[in-house]
């Protein structure tokens, strides 16, 4: 775990050297990151004046919920997105000789062999907003739910990655899935508002099929109100189940690809 670390400082570091030098990248990243935050914001400001709740959830739970949705994003941004999305190719092409022949897992290097280093703007604005949430209603917030939260937001994290993942792996069988890549993408970003406003159907779905509400909505609403450890441990297993199929489904994979030289 601790050499797998050094080399995700190290791509970041390297991907930082050669985006530095575009800096207006970071000021644009930065001001669409707070416009797109911001109008959100607005928007629900202009709802909540008419009612006290949505759905069960308050104003500043769903400002949350937008904040864990921010940092999720972020994140994926950061490290995995474009790494994954450009796995297809590699697959096509016959170009993953050169990640399989090095001495590290092939699955971690093609998830993190790059980063977005402007993406840190949606980290920071999804670590302030939540910060913000936890310090003005610390009353609200007991100790058990706060683990709960970081818990949950892990498991969010593997689970994106891992659906990620899966369309990426899929290349092995179906050739370039960057459409599977945009679906799920338009589908994902239903998980920034609570998945209760959502018709019955679609919330099934979303819990079930494509589970984007487990990304902000089942964390924010452990962070608030908390969950029974039923609930939590069941999500812990799904998680597990989830992450090793991932890394089944890519040895799978692994087994039909032909190299550029083959």
């Amino acid at each position: 775990m601790r050499k797998k670390l050094a080399l995700v400082f190290l791509f970041f570091r390297t991907s930082l050297m050669t985006q530095l030098p575009y800096r207006i990248n970071f000021l644009t990243q930065a001001v669409s990151t707070l416009f797109y935050f911001a109008s959100g914001v607005f928007g629900l400001r202009i709802v909540f004046q008419f009612t006290d709740s949505l759905a069960g959830w308050t104003y500043v739970e769903i400002i949350t919920l937008l904040g864990v949705y921010q940092l999720v994003a972020g994140v994926f941004s950061l490290f995995v997105m474009g790494n994954i999305e450009a796995l297809p190719d590699k697959v096509v092409d016959g170009h993953l000789d050169e990640t399989l022949l090095l001495p590290e897992n092939a699955q971690f290097l093609s998830s993190f062999g790059s980063c977005n280093v402007w993406a840190i703007t949606d980290i920071l604005l999804g670590f302030t907003v939540i910060t913000g949430a936890v310090f003005f209603h610390f009353d609200e917030v007991v100790l058990l739910h706060f683990i709960q939260f970081v818990l949950l937001l892990s498991c969010s994290l593997i689970i994106s990655y891992s659906f990620r993942m899966w369309i990426g792996i899929l290349s092995f069988w179906l050739g370039r899935t960057g459409g599977g890549f945009i679906l799920f993408s338009s589908i994902w970003t239903m998980g920034k508002y609570p998945v209760d406003l959502y018709p019955p159907m679609i919330k099934w779905l979303l819990y079930t099929l494509v589970p984007v509400g487990i990304v902000a909505a089942v964390p924010t609403y452990a962070l608030f109100h908390g969950i029974s450890l039923v609930q939590l441990v069941g999500l812990l297993l799904v998680t597990f189940m989830i992450s090793l199929f991932t890394g089944l489904l890519w040895k799978k994979g692994l087994g039909r690809y032909s190299s550029a030289t083959s």
